[in-house]
């Protein structure tokens, strides 16, 4: 795992201010990574482990959350004290209802909320509905190429050279791509893998959006 310092420098101004933070971008962008690093960054500021209630709704550990309600009644339970808490909700589009959990637990609760969401879920939800004025966007795009290099650097040992910016623009800046010696059939298999999933995905959205408008 790298630093992000672009993204981290864009969130940590907005720690503690009564605004939820939202980290948004195309899936494997490596928002994910940007909420890890963030709780490393409440860690070092002095903020308690037990104070941190972070969840991957990705990860089948939550399957039974992916309710407005469910989630709202969890955290609830996990707010023991009077002390502020962090909540870090990654994916939370995977929440049915999840921008009334959030206003809820705004309302109710002395807490800081950062989430991750791709941006067409963030686009089709009702966060004008709930959130309005409540939030900021912060957008997560794959790897510059300074970030490439870093990464390279990281598990492969590489330094810069003359080949690197070419490789770079054959390959792309989605982090997978970069963690293994991936062949260039390899690595277009992935993006495309990565860009035919967003494209369905955003697809079923918009057709249940006119379904309901209709």
């Amino acid at each position: 795992m790298i630093l992000r310092p672009t993204y981290l420098d864009a969130t940590t101004p907005f720690i503690d201010k009564p605004m939820i933070k939202i980290l948004t971008g195309i899936r494997r962008s490596g928002k994910s990574v940007v909420l890890r690093l963030l709780k490393d960054e409440l860690l070092e500021r002095g903020v308690e482990e037990e104070q941190i209630i972070n969840f991957n709704f990705e990860s089948f550990a939550f399957i039974e959350l992916t309710k407005a309600q469910k989630l709202y009644a969890f955290v609830k339970d996990k707010i023991k004290n009077k002390h502020k808490y962090y909540l870090l909700l990654n994916e939370i589009q995977e929440v049915e209802g999840w921008e009334k959990a959030v206003n809820s637990f705004i309302v109710d609760f002395d807490v800081d909320v950062y989430l991750t969401c791709s941006n067409s879920h963030l686009l089709s939800s009702e966060l004008a509905t709930y959130l309005a004025g409540r939030y900021v966007e912060i957008p997560v795009f794959t790897l510059s190429y300074r970030e490439f290099l870093d990464f390279r650097k990281q598990y492969f040992n590489e330094e810069s050279t003359a080949n690197s910016f070419v490789q770079y623009l054959r390959f792309g800046g989605f982090p997978v791509i970069h963690n293994a010696n991936y062949s260039e059939e390899a690595a277009y298999n992935i993006v495309y893998d990565i860009y035919s999933s967003v494209i369905l995905r955003d697809t079923v959205q918009q057709y249940k959006i006119w379904i309901l408008n209709f």
